[in-house]
């Protein structure tokens, strides 16, 4: 056996040593000349743009079963046999942005505290115990506008993970211990929120736009988390976590027929709540109007952060799919123009980009970001301006279309390159009332923007007179005075001490 194995390891190494030999020999002429191109054999090309490619297909993406059950929660089902693992999301119409401003912080630890601390015939500790034995994973939360839970689970413990879900969506016990462990874990947070300077911008820039005291902008401070109680969880539960309220994907490793069995099981006795579904919370009439400076003086830093935007609209914009193609053409990648010329050519930032930021049922964000050392601030900012504006008065080119166009389409396949995203994708179509083709028609809408609907929403959106500019940095080192550039407002960031 073994004088077998030494003969086929050598047979391996013999042709391994040869192959490169063999290529070489078929790659020259007899005589050893190299071969020449022949007539009718395609040349190299000598620059990546003369590289062709065929157009895109069609994204096929995969369409789950949709079924109601009589209490008015929506499932969304698709099979996927890669592994013996069963996965379920559900989507909750509950969020932040309905939590009142002065117990901000309540959603997230109702969120939190809905896992931790179990349900009224499984304790929170005795939830963790029998999960690890199952090797399976419960989470619940609460966001900016919506919440909800999941379970990942082995296929043959589908029953058991269904249950618990349900049990936990249905019925938390809240217990006092658990509640004050989530309330610690946001005063911690509260107490770091100022340590990352990016992290500080953004926050700040939204809520320069929406009002810092409007639902888009409030936040979290010592005061509204001590000002929160355990029936202040238990009534933002009751009033939100209603069947009706509920979107609920599964995918994987199941039989379509079986599994509603099992769903309805679980879930079909959750009684509906009654209560009205939340309206989605206005911006405020003023946030279209935002302008000026603003700044943010930190000290500690060498390097500041620049946002330049304002608000944008909404994916259900007739205008959304050009903007998006026009915000790419500036700064959606290395081709970009604010890549290009900013950081490539001038060496103003460390990153810089740009995002028509549209939100699903509220306008979002439209933003030009850039960061830079200290003694550059002014000059970057101003170079920020000067593309924005340059776009808007000269428009596009048909090349830089084509390239943004084909940069969003890629990338957008990306979106749906596993089940749980596809699943992802359609419960949220379904939860802020899109269309169900929404997705098919997206990359059709793309594809379909011309040079001159860029040029179009172009000067209508990027005029800099309109945008308000979030300075973060240290302002002793800044190459010039930000008030060269206007009347400056100076933003607070300190953090109001507990009491």
């Amino acid at each position: 056996m073994k004088n077998t194995l030494t003969r086929i390891t050598l047979s391996v190494i013999l042709l391994l040593s040869l192959a490169p030999n063999s290529l070489a020999q078929r790659r020259r002429a007899p005589g050893g000349q190299r071969q020449t191109q022949t007539p009718g054999q395609e040349r190299p090309v000598k620059s990546y743009k003369e590289l062709k490619y065929p157009p895109l297909s069609k994204l096929n993406v995969p369409q789950p079963t949709r079924f109601e059950l009589p209490n008015g929660m929506v499932v969304f089902m698709l099979e996927d046999h890669t592994l013996p693992i069963v996965n379920v999301s559900a989507l909750v119409r509950a969020g932040a942005r309905w939590e009142p401003a002065n117990k901000a912080g309540l959603a997230a630890i109702t969120g939190s505290v809905m896992r931790t601390g179990g349900t009224k015939t499984r304790g929170g500790d005795e939830l963790d115990e029998e999960l690890d034995r199952l090797g399976a994973v419960v989470e619940t939360y609460v966001g900016g506008d919506s919440g909800g839970g999941f379970v990942s689970v082995l296929k043959e413990d589908t029953d058991r993970g269904l249950n618990i879900l349900a049990d936990v969506l249905r019925n938390p016990k809240f217990p006092d211990d658990k509640i004050e462990l989530a309330k610690i874990a946001q005063r911690a947070a509260i107490a770091r929120r100022n340590d990352d300077p990016q992290s500080i911008a953004f926050r700040e820039f939204s809520r320069v736009i929406y009002g810092k005291d409007s639902p888009y902008g409030h936040i979290t401070e010592y005061k509204t988390i001590k000002a929160i109680d355990r029936d202040d969880l238990v009534n933002f539960h009751k009033e939100f976590f209603q069947p009706e309220n509920v979107i609920l994907g599964v995918w994987g490793d199941f039989s379509a027929g079986e599994m509603r069995g099992k769903i309805e099981r679980a879930f079909g006795t959750w009684q509906r709540g009654g209560h009205a579904k939340p309206a989605v919370p206005d911006v405020e009439a003023g946030a279209r109007e935002r302008r000026g400076i603003y700044f943010i003086n930190k000290e500690d830093v060498n390097q500041s952060w620049v946002l330049v935007g304002g608000l944008a609209g909404k994916r259900n914009d007739p205008d959304f799919y050009a903007l998006t193609v026009m915000s790419s053409v500036l700064g959606g990648g290395f081709a970009s123009r604010l890549f290009s010329h900013v950081r490539s050519q001038q060496g103003l930032a460390y990153a810089v980009w740009s995002n028509w930021g549209a939100g699903w049922d509220v306008p979002g964000t439209f933003m030009a970001v850039g960061g830079t050392k200290s003694e550059t601030t002014v000059q970057m900012l101003n170079s920020i301006r000067t593309e924005i504006q340059t776009l808007a008065s000269g428009g596009a080119t048909d090349d830089e279309v084509s390239r943004a166009k084909d940069a969003i389409l890629k990338g957008f396949a990306f979106e749906f390159d596993s089940t749980g995203k596809i699943i992802g994708r359609i419960m949220a179509y379904e939860y802020y009332g899109y269309p169900a083709d929404y997705l098919q028609n997206y990359m059709d809408n793309i594809r379909k923007v011309t040079k001159e609907d860029v040029q179009r929403v172009a000067r209508q959106s990027l005029v800099n007179d309109k945008f308000i500019t979030v300075v973060l940095g240290n302002q002793k080192d800044f190459d010039k005075p930000l008030s060269t550039l206007g009347q400056v407002t100076t933003i607070d960031v300190a953090i109001p001490p507990e009491k």
